[in-house]
C-alpha cells in the first residue's frame, strides 16, 4: 500500500490558495496510486502569529465550509488526506489536523500539549481529551501533531488504542532536529507501529523549517527521507507489520512482548498532576 507525504511551501497568507494548492497536490498524489497523503502543521494558515485576533481572522471555519476544495478531492478519488491548520469553532481556537476520506471529515485531532511559542501561545486546549484514533478503509489511524512527539503517553495511547499509522503534522526549525533525528524512531519502535511526520521545509515570518519529513517503521527504521526537497515523497507499507507487537527471535527460548509485559497499575504517578 502506497503512502505519502507533501513537503513544500504553502501560498503564504493566501488560505483560500492554498487549500486549492493541498486539493491539487492529494489528486496528483491518488493518481499515482496512493492511499493517504499528510501535509504538514497548520499548513493552511501558517502557523506564526502575534495575537488571539489575529490567528482568529486567518483561522479555518470548517462550518463555512473552508475545506471544501480539500473535502471534494478526497471525495473525488477516495485518497485520504491529513492536513493541519488552526481552526475557530465558535470562541475557541484549536492547533488542528483533519482526517479526511471520500466520505467527508473522518477526524479532528485538536492539539493538547501547547508550546509557547507562535500561534499556539493564543490557542485552546480541548476539553474533550479522547485519542485520536480512527478507523479508515486502509486501517487504524492515529494523530496527533508536532510537539506531542515528545510526549511518551501520546504515542503510547494512540498505540493501545490499536493505531498501525500515526500520522504527525509538524513545523520543526532546525533547533528542533532532535525530534525527527531521535524521537520519531523511539516512539515508532517502541509501540510497533509505522510513523509517518510531514515537515515544512519553507521559512514562515522569519522562522526557517528544516523538511526532514519522513516515515519510520515498526522496527524502528527510516524507511524515507525527504531532506529539504520539494516534492510529494511515497513509500509502499504494508500495515499488518504494525500488528505485531512482540519480537520472538526463538520460540520459548528468546521472547520479548513490550505489550503484554507492561505493568500499568505500576506506573499510576505518569497520572497524577506535575509539579513544576
Amino acid at each position: 500500500m502506497k503512502i505519502s507525504f507533501a513537503q513544500f511551501s504553502p501560498v503564504h497568507g493566501d488560505t483560500v490558495a492554498t487549500t486549492n494548492l493541498v486539493a491539487e497536490k492529494a489528486r496528483e498524489a491518488s493518481n499515482s496510486g496512493s492511499r493517504l497523503i499528510a501535509f504538514p502543521e497548520c499548513f493552511l494558515t501558517g502557523g506564526s502569529f502575534d495575537d488571539r485576533e489575529s490567528l482568529r481572522m486567518a483561522a479555518i471555519d470548517i462550518d463555512r465550509g473552508d475545506l471544501a476544495p480539500i473535502l471534494a478531492a478526497a471525495r473525488d478519488t477516495g485518497i485520504l488526506i491529513v492536513v493541519g491548520f488552526y481552526q475557530i469553532k465558535g470562541a475557541q481556537a484549536y492547533n488542528t489536523a483533519a482526517l479526511i476520506g471520500p466520505e467527508g471529515i473522518i477526524g479532528l485531532h485538536h492539539k493538547m500539549h501547547l508550546p509557547f511559542m507562535i500561534g499556539d501561545r493564543f490557542v485552546d486546549i480541548p476539553e474533550n481529551s479522547a485519542p485520536s484514533v480512527f478507523d479508515t478503509p486502509i486501517g487504524r489511524i492515529g494523530l496527533a501533531i508536532c510537539y506531542e512527539v515528545r510526549f511518551p503517553e501520546v504515542t503510547r495511547t494512540l498505540a493501545l488504542e490499536g493505531a498501525e499509522l500515526i500520522v504527525l503534522p509538524a513545523a520543526w526549525p532546525e533547533a528542533a532536529r532532535i525530534l525527527p533525528d531521535l524521537f520519531t524512531t523511539v516512539r515508532a519502535a517502541e509501540n510497533f507501529v509505522f510513523l509517518l511526520a510531514s515537515n515544512r521545509n519553507d521559512v514562515d515570518d522569519g522562522m526557517a523549517f528544516m523538511g526532514s519529513s519522513h516515515v519510520i517503521g515498526p522496527d524502528g527504521q527510516e524507511i524515507i527521507n525527504a531532506g529539504i526537497a520539494d516534492g510529494i515523497f511515497s513509500v509502499d507499507i504494508e500495515m499488518e507489520h504494525a500488528r505485531v507487537k512482540s519480537i520472538i527471535r526463538e520460540p520459548g527460548v528468546y521472547e520479548v512482548h513490550p505489550f503484554r509485559d507492561r505493568r500499568p497499575q505500576d506506573y499510576r504517578i505518569c497520572a497524577m498532576p506535575s509539579v513544576v
